[in-house]
């Protein structure tokens, strides 16, 4: 498993890159697959690694890097991969800076390999079906707006409430947004609502991708 991330607040750093070893680079003979992610509280990074170890278990090579750490960007090979997997979350209709310029930057190679994109968000999680669907329509088009390209494929996943995290105006904000989806409100607590049964039939998926 080759984990190339910055140390994310609140989370144990990844280990280091091996050092001499070439980003991108990896055994011919086998399936390889790159998942860029980007996290605010860290809920979409452990989306990533789940994922990341589902792979692997399927013997596909996968390399993960956070998309704010901009030199192992700069570093990545997109044409040496068989799948491209992008991971960000969203926040009041907007997807991390960093993965949009780096997806707008790159559509054309993006284009060129099997590629999917999975979305983290606190909506995927509302009870009342008819919200739920109204809510996810709209943070689709929200980030359709936002990037230059559709991908091939695409997951939309539960979040988290990570309380503990937010500033105090933050909080009782979260808690209002809580509170009319049907989810937790208690303020002195998390709440993490990922299905992890979803994120591995997703993870599952890819690996038929990256087959093919």
């Amino acid at each position: 498993m080759k984990l190339f991330s910055p140390v994310c607040k609140g989370r144990e750093p990844f280990p280091e890159p091996i050092a001499g070893d070439v980003f991108g680079s990896q055994n011919e003979s086998m399936q390889s697959a790159l998942i860029i992610f980007a996290t605010k509280e860290g809920q979409t990074q452990k989306v990533a690694v789940r994922i990341l170890e589902h792979l692997e278990n399927a013997g596909i090579t996968g390399h993960l890097v956070n998309a704010a750490d901009s030199t192992a960007l700069k570093q990545i090979d997109l044409g040496s991969y068989d799948l491209l997997v992008f991971g960000a979350s969203m926040h009041a209709g907007g997807l991390e800076r960093e993965i949009v310029q780096f997806i707008n930057a790159n559509t054309s190679q993006i284009e060129s390999k099997a590629n999917s994109f999975f979305l983290v968000l606190l909506s995927a999680a509302t009870i009342d079906p008819k919200l739920k669907s109204e809510s996810l329509a709209d943070a689709r088009q929200k980030m359709h707006r936002q990037l230059m390209m559709k991908f091939d494929d695409m997951e939309m996943i539960a979040g988290a409430l990570a309380y503990s995290k937010y500033s105090l105006p933050m909080k009782w904000l979260m808690r209002r947004i809580a509170s009319k989806a049907g989810e937790g409100t208690d303020i002195s607590r998390d709440y993490e609502y990922t299905d992890w049964t979803q994120v591995e039939r997703y993870a599952e998926r890819l690996v038929g991708m990256c087959v093919k």
